[in-house]
């Protein structure tokens, strides 16, 4: 598949045209030129290059004619972002543009909504309150935040009357809080829709609704109501330009909010976004912005630490981190050079408005660089009130310098030290927002803006990341052009960053890294090199260990009577396996270890593996000791692996399948390979599942079900093709040139079969993460006999009924694993993570990854799993490793049959796959009705 091709595909299934308006997730590129260019001209040679003429074609904005927008009315944006990123390549190539940028959807800087959730995902939403977000506490000043910033004391000059403060966000919905004459909607504008009407839907559809509504409150409820913003006698200007904080966020119709709040004249505009991409478009607004002498605030991001996200790193704009309660830096703030200065980001009450509020909306503690940001925004209002705009211009010019580059070294200046007097000014910036000091600081007596940091003076794994986005967004121009190249540079970056950074959403175990395109690879630069190399090591899935309850989960398996079944760790107390650690069942583990360390020393005789494993056998005391008095967080890197290696032996194994079945010679037999060997059905069982491959290239797992048909999940199949879905359906395209799935154990090629098209998915894409309302399942068409003349394996048959999820049961998992299990290769105290654990569980195990392996468990929670509704989701914890997506979950009781499809999660946290029945019932996958497929 070419990126040329997809392009295409997505004009043939275009419908209508669009007219001003930016809908949000369609396919949408900005071109750019080096001169305005000819409208009519330039759509006959689009028309041309895509051989169609269904898009819409129109300038960006009248203040940025260099610019053209180039939209797909109806086409829903699902394709990858690479592939989005090749698509604007392949144009900016073929009308020879100085850039084009597609909108992709970024993540945005986003604060966890009323109900907690800020990922739109279970496990997402359980790391991230264990990496970024802070316990809620009701029991605060409605006002401390205020106070914080010493806002309250400022109001003794001004509260800001008569200043105007543009906020691109979701729109604001009535509330209480927002009180008459606190909202301009004379002057408000709807970007996606083209329309006066900033109202904010408060759809639940759109993830964390009510977003604009709680950052406007922060900048100016009034005095008398039971929260109060920073300016109570500013006015906001709503401009609804985002549809989704979760869901993410689109550079151009910022890009056109932030031109709008321009030309009605706003003094101040507060962006409470951000995300790891960079617009040209959006550059050039604020850049004019600036020029008009207004001042551009945004925030620095949440649970990205530390990159800061754009538009936050632009030169032209401040950038906000965030404090908590005691002055401390929030710990989910992102920091480093570019932060001017911090503000109240952890438990800042705002004003709250959900879908099912009845339209009563509530107050509740919130946190999150939006609001340091929306509170540093009201005191620049307060600021732009009290000397007045034409002293400020006056004294800018004077200096030299736009009036936001003015504020911005006054902010710098006045901003005030923690209270205990100890503050990291090169993450942090100058200080605490201090509103009071700001407004006694003469016009006359403000010093220098200091420059942008030039480079990172730092060797840790994000320096790459933030030398990247400085050079794009400079747009340095040598043997590497970063004009053309500089957005996806920075998209390559930050998405190898987060590969190997524990602060992220991206759970699902086989997603794709992006493969940067040849001409940027010919000439990158040594940093932007760098910058992507990160993602080489780092596994495709890596949570971290969740605080006491994976804690009480490694005492219970290493605690647990025996080995293997529903009678050991499932039905083991936590004060029977604490009890047993104490005595006799320590004894037993040394010498479980023992016992299977000498069995892999003699399969594995390399000097690396006999150290590791000797490692784990001197190291089960001190481990057993820790987990006991309070946890691995003290534990070593080395110590950390040996105890994922000792549950590994303990009770969650991962056998080879030789000849169909269990090997007894396997160093990890024990108990489970004893009950599991005898099964008749097994060699039947396993040899229907197969690693799907896209030109060799190990992607995940799938299995038979019925003839022609593959069961996978929709992720893996995001992962080897395209979506074009229009109104009148979707229309797949393989992004390799062969996709094929191989049944042999080895996947050596000896028994592959070409995948031929898709029949049925999930209706709803993935995208990279764990979402439960959201079907990961996918059903592919395959070849039923190969080039070699064999026959497809016999088909699995699904179980059509739910007893093994009434309650809990063995089973176990068939897949091929890419990768070992990353759960200890997080250190909980400080989100470190180490390719090192990884490379020692491989050592310890031998492990040949890449080909087919057999993991019994138990079913953990049949069902009613949190976040859940539509009930097709149940929890096993069967190990199951990177490239095991697509797995069948077959439960071991007459009759064997396949009861789930593995779709991700986390070992020892939770493993999820969707309940196949449960599926069927719902109807979301006609074609599992089908007659062919064998239900039990």
């Amino acid at each position: 598949m070419s990126a040329l091709n997809v392009l295409r595909a997505v004009a043939a299934a275009s419908q209508g045209t669009i007219e001003g308006a930016l809908p949000p997730h369609i396919v949408r590129f900005t071109l750019e030129y080096d001169a305005a260019p000819d409208l009519a001209a330039e759509s006959k040679r689009i028309e041309a290059f895509l051989q169609s003429d269904r898009f819409s074609l129109e300038r960006f904005d009248p203040d940025l004619q260099q610019f053209l927008i180039l939209q797909f009315p109806g086409v829903s944006r699902r394709i990858s972002t690479p592939t989005l990123y090749a698509m604007a390549a392949e144009l900016a190539r073929g009308l020879d543009l100085v850039s084009c940028v597609p909108d992709v959807g970024v993540p945005v800087v986003t604060d966890p909504g009323p109900d907690g959730s800020a990922t739109e995902s279970a496990l997402g939403d359980a790391i991230l309150n264990f990496t970024c977000w802070a316990k809620k506490d009701d029991e605060l000043s409605k006002r401390w935040a205020i106070e914080s910033i010493r806002a309250d004391k400022a109001w003794a000059v001004t509260k800001g009357a008569g200043v105007l403060i543009a906020q691109p966000d979701t729109g604001v919905s009535p509330h209480v809080e927002l009180e008459a004459g606190a909202l301009d909607k004379s002057k408000a504008w709807n970007i996606l829709n083209n329309t006066s009407d900033p109202t904010d839907p408060l759809s639940d559809a759109a993830g964390n609704p009510g977003h604009g509504t709680a950052t406007s409150s922060t900048v100016i409820s009034r005095l008398l109501g039971r929260i109060a913003g920073s300016a109570p006698e500013a006015q906001v200007v709503p401009i609804r330009c985002v549809d989704s904080v979760i869901l993410g966020l689109d550079g151009s119709p910022i890009a056109r909010a932030v031109l709008h709040a321009k030309r009605i004249g706003a003094d101040v505009i507060s962006m409470s976004l951000g995300g790891p991409f960079y617009s040209p478009s959006l550059a050039a607004a604020i850049a004019q912005a600036v020029d008009e002498g207004v001042i551009v605030c945004a925030a620095a991001g949440n649970c990205v630490q530390p990159i800061v996200v754009y538009p936050a790193s632009d030169p032209n704009v401040i950038a906000l981190a965030g404090i908590d309660h005691d002055d401390k830096p929030w710990k989910g703030t992102s920091r480093g050079p570019k932060v001017d200065a911090a503000a109240p980001a952890e438990n800042v009450f705002v004003a709250r408005r959900s879908p099912f509020d009845g339209g009563v909306g509530t107050i509740e503690p919130s946190q999150g660089t939006s609001f340091a940001t929306a509170l540093t925004a009201g005191v620049a209002a307060l600021w732009v009130a009290h000397f007045g705009r034409d002293a400020i211009r006056a004294q800018a010019k004077k200096n030299g310098v736009k009036v936001h580059h003015l504020f911005r070294a006054a902010l710098r200046k006045s901003a005030r030290p923690p209270r205990s007097g100890t503050w990291d000014s090169w993450n942090f910036g100058a200080g605490i927002v201090d509103a009071e000091a700001l407004l006694k600081l003469p016009l006359d007596q403000i010093p220098a803006a200091p420059p942008m940091p030039p480079a990172v003076a730092t060797q840790q794994p994000e320096a790459a990341v933030i030398a990247v986005m400085i050079e794009a967004v400079s747009r340095n121009q040598g043997d590497f052009d970063w004009k053309r190249h500089g957005a996806e540079a920075v998209y390559l970056a930050t998405d190898a960053w987060r590969r190997a950074s524990p602060a992220r959403d991206m759970l699902v175990e086989s997603a794709q890294k992006p493969t940067p395109s040849t001409e940027i690879m010919a000439t990158a630069p040594a940093v932007l090199r760098a910058a992507i190399g990160q993602a080489d090591d780092a596994p495709a899935m890596q949570p971290p260990l969740v605080g006491e309850p994976a804690r009480r989960e490694f005492i219970r398996s290493l605690g647990a009577h025996g080995m293997g079944g529903t009678e050991s760790a499932a039905t083991t107390t936590i004060e029977a396996a604490q009890a047993r650690l104490q005595g006799a069942g320590l004894d037993a583990l040394r010498q479980l270890a023992a016992d299977t360390c000498a069995k892999l020393d003699a399969e594995d005789t390399t000097s690396a593996g006999v150290a590791a494993r000797r490692g784990i056998q001197e190291s089960v005391v001190p481990i057993v000791q820790q987990l006991l008095s309070g946890g691995p967080v003290a534990l070593s890197a080395e110590h950390r692996a040996n105890l994922e290696a000792l549950v590994a032996m303990k009770g969650r194994p991962s056998f080879r399948v030789v000849n169909g079945t269990i090997d007894p010679n396997d160093p990890m037999f024990g108990e489970w390979g004893g009950s599991l060997i005898a099964q008749p059905e097994l060699p039947a069982l396993t040899g229907a599942v197969g690693r799907i491959d896209g030109d060799g290239t190990h992607i995940g797992t799938g299995f038979v079900i019925a003839d022609s048909i593959v069961m996978t999940n929709r992720h893996v199949l995001e992962a080897i093709a395209e979506e074009v879905g229009s109104p009148t359906g979707s229309t797949w395209i393989f992004s390799f040139g062969e996709v094929t799935i191989d049944f042999s154990e080895n996947a050596n090629g000896s028994a592959r079969f070409r995948v031929k098209s898709v029949i049925g998915c999930g209706p709803d894409p993935i995208e990279g993460k764990v979402r439960f309302p959201r079907l990961d399942m996918a059903l592919l068409e395959v070849e039923t006999s190969n080039a070699a003349g064999q026959k497809l394996p016999a088909p699995l048959p699904l179980i059509d009924e739910r007893p093994e999820l009434s309650q809990k049961g063995d089973m176990f998992t068939v897949g091929f694993p890419a990768r070992p299990s990353t759960s200890s290769m997080i250190d909980p105290a400080t989100g470190t993570f180490s390719i090192e654990v990884a490379k020692r569980i491989t050592q310890i195990f031998n492990v040949k990854y890449g080909r087919k392996y057999l993991s019994p468990g138990v079913v953990d929670r049949p069902a009613d799993v949190t976040g859940d509704i539509r009930r097709w989701v149940f929890t096993h914890d069967a190990t199951t490793l990177g490239g095991n997506s697509g797995s069948a979950a077959i439960r071991i009781m007459d009759p064997f049959g396949v009861c789930g499809l593995h779709f991700g999660g986390a070992t020892l946290t939770a493993n999820y796959a969707h309940a196949v029945a449960a599926v069927k019932r719902s109807g979301a996958i006609p074609r599992l009705a089908d007659p062919l497929i064998r239900w039990l």
